[in-house]
């Protein structure tokens, strides 16, 4: 059977990734464009094909940072929706297949090389089980992979446990309490958006003043910046361990993202280890349960490819 050339598209909230397939094996003339310049939907997928001078894609693989729960596709995080069949109907009458972005990329992570992982803590490659993939962003994506299926979720949504162990969390709750009338959400921290209010808290600053990347960089001068990467990264270890056990990740926690890798970035795996494995009554099991840091970049364009053969 002839491969129908396929358009590949990776959204997050805030960019969005596209790139061109011929015959589901490769990929090229990859872009990225910013999702609040455009109006719809159907605007990005033409602002990209006519950058790239093509107008004869008419299939398309689609990974999208919110819950595909009907036909409405309504983002979480950014001013974003639309119909599956209407964009199927007006640009890709040849199929279309509409997944969460987490998902996406999931579907890449059993074709990962060991040379494209690294592992946090002792490895455990050969570990069967189930295996999740975690990636913090504009907000906090989280799919589990279990043999070769892939499940969606909203992990990032479930709130922080009010009890924790790290002082400087406890203020920036409280803070976020005071501000929101809520309790915070691991993806209300463990973010973009997360980084910033960190700083403002500990810096006792209305607005920040650095941005994401500074705060990621300047750990080494800044003693907030450091406090607020420590922080993170104390948090994030404790995420790691509440979806590894509900998970029954023996398989792994594979990490992703320009944020993890800023977070992850010289940092002491051995206390990061101590935190994830921090159970009273699991601690055995926390303690084979490998994390991988995948390095590259572009699962989401591999596990829209695999979809692409499939299908």
């Amino acid at each position: 059977m002839d491969f129908k050339p396929s358009l590949l598209a990776d959204l997050g909230a805030t960019n969005a990734r596209f790139a061109i397939t011929e015959d589901g094996l490769s990929y090229h003339n990859p872009k990225e464009l910013k999702i609040s310049e455009y109006n719809s939907m159907s605007d990005l997928c033409m602002g990209y094909l006519s950058s790239i001078k093509t107008t004869n894609i008419r299939r398309a693989f689609i990974g999208v940072a919110a819950p595909v729960i009907g036909d409405v596709i309504t983002f979480v995080n950014c001013d974003l929706e639309f119909s599956q069949s209407e964009l199927q109907s007006s640009l890709f009458p040849n199929g279309l297949k509409v997944v969460n972005d987490l998902a996406l990329q999931a579907h890449a992570v059993n074709l990962l090389e060991e040379v494209e992982l690294e592992t946090i803590g002792q490895n455990f490659l050969d570990a069967k089980g189930p295996k999740v993939l975690v990636m913090p962003g504009t907000g906090l994506g989280m799919a589990g992979i279990v043999n070769e299926e892939v499940v969606s979720t909203e992990a990032g949504h479930l709130n922080i446990p009010a009890k924790i162990k790290k002082e400087s969390l406890d203020q920036i709750i409280e803070a976020f309490r005071h501000q929101s009338g809520r309790m915070p959400t691991f993806e209300d921290f463990l973010s973009g958006k997360g980084l910033n209010f960190f700083y403002c808290v500990l810096s006792g600053q209305d607005k920040c003043s650095l941005t994401n990347e500074e705060i990621l960089l300047n750990y080494n001068t800044d003693a907030i910046c450091l406090e607020v990467k420590e922080s993170m990264n104390y948090l994030f270890a404790a995420y790691l361990r509440y979806v590894a056990l509900a998970w029954g990740a023996l398989g792994g926690v594979y990490l992703a993202g320009s944020i993890t890798n800023s977070l992850l970035f010289d940092i002491d795996n051995s206390k990061f280890r101590q935190i994830f494995e921090d159970s009273e009554t699991m601690n055995s099991l926390l303690k084979v349960t490998p994390i991988f840091r995948v390095k590259p970049q572009d699962l989401g364009f591999r596990g829209a490819l695999k979809l692409a053969r499939e299908l």
